[in-house]
């Protein structure tokens, strides 16, 4: 390769740098934008693929987007009209069962305070009144400041991420098509396949865990009204969302009900029941779904998947923990096509 066109290379790789960096900053690091163009990803991962579908069947890439939005927005609707008829009841009932099964907990410890004190013959003061009682007044300060923007911030995405997603899967092969321009053309073509090989990843594992929180969802709310435990729509609607956060999810999702049931003398019949059907559910998704639907998709060892969740936790909490096995996946085929691409 003569110095002329190594210069031109160089300069072309600096250029596209730039631009990368510009718009990772624009788009990834304002606060304002970050969670919408965070969600406008991910919707686009999920819906492109069945708007190119659609594409296919000779629609015309705006009627086809248009028809993906009725077909959710309908879906959306019916949805939430039947959760308020279905869940409306059983979250105010538990709601109303809050305050007693703060009292009973209260309760429960300060038992246990007492009879360690009998046990060792001296009075002795754990601090577990005081300790939940500073945890829930902390709870109920953050809600009071925090909740307010929270609501705010999804009606704001609520309102562009659908804008967003629209555009972007409407003129998204144009903007591809420039950005794969500035590629030296030595690259081009490792670039592209790079890019597609991330984008079908992470589509596909993507509308994964979407079908396997909806089916472990299902799964619990099927397992508790065999039980006729209460509330068996909230505490699966529950189950299902957390089954998304790796490693953590399964018991966060079982937490509200075994706690309700386990502190509730009128309930505690239904504690180990309840017990087994999360126990009998977690097993399904982690020996039949997840090893069939999810991991052979972003195809990392179990080691690779513990420590970049690990990661993720640590460098952004939940958030970290739901973006780690994407953010590993793309790492890997990044790593797997340089290693070809020098190694060749």
């Amino acid at each position: 390769m003569t110095t002329g066109l190594r210069q031109k290379e160089t300069l072309q790789i600096a250029f596209l740098a730039c631009i990368t960096l510009l718009f990772f900053t624009i788009f990834f690091l304002t606060p304002a934008l970050r969670p919408i163009t965070l969600l406008t990803l991910l919707n686009v991962l999920i819906l492109g693929p069945v708007v190119r579908a659609l594409e296919r069947r000779k629609i015309r890439r705006v009627w086809a987007i248009l028809l993906v939005y009725a077909l959710l927005s309908l879906i959306f609707v019916l949805g939430i009209s039947g959760l308020n008829q279905a869940i409306a009841t059983q979250w105010q009932g538990l709601v109303d069962a809050l305050p007693d099964l703060s009292a009973r907990v209260l309760e429960k410890f300060e038992s246990i305070e007492t009879g360690i004190s009998d046990w060792l013959g001296i009075e002795i003061h754990l601090g577990f009144k005081n300790s939940i009682l500073s945890s829930g007044a902390q709870l109920r300060e953050w809600a009071l400041t925090h909740i307010p923007s929270l609501i705010g911030n999804l009606a704001s995405a609520a309102l562009l991420v659908p804008v967003f997603s629209f555009f972007v899967l409407k003129d998204g092969e144009i903007y591809a098509a420039l950005y794969q321009n500035l590629i030296p053309a030595r690259f081009s073509k490792s670039a592209i396949e790079v890019l597609h090989k991330i984008s079908r990843s992470l589509g596909s594992f993507l509308r994964a865990k979407i079908f396997e929180a909806v089916l472990f969802g299902l799964m619990t709310y099927l397992g508790l009204k065999i039980i006729h435990a209460p509330y068996a729509g909230v505490f699966s609607l529950i189950a299902g969302i957390a089954n998304i956060i790796p490693y953590l999810g399964p018991f966060l999702g079982a937490a509200p009900p075994l706690l309700i049931f386990g502190f509730s003398s009128s309930q505690y019949a239904l504690f180990w029941p309840s017990v087994l059907i999360f126990v009998i559910t977690n097993l399904i998704d982690n020996l039949l779904i997840f090893p069939v639907f999810v991991a052979r998709i972003v195809n990392l060892s179990p080691l690779t998947l513990l420590v970049s969740v690990a990661v993720g936790q640590e460098l952004y909490g939940v958030a970290g923990m739901l973006l780690a096995v994407p953010a590993a996946s793309t790492v890997k085929i990044i790593l797997v096509e340089l290693r070809t691409l020098i190694y060749r």
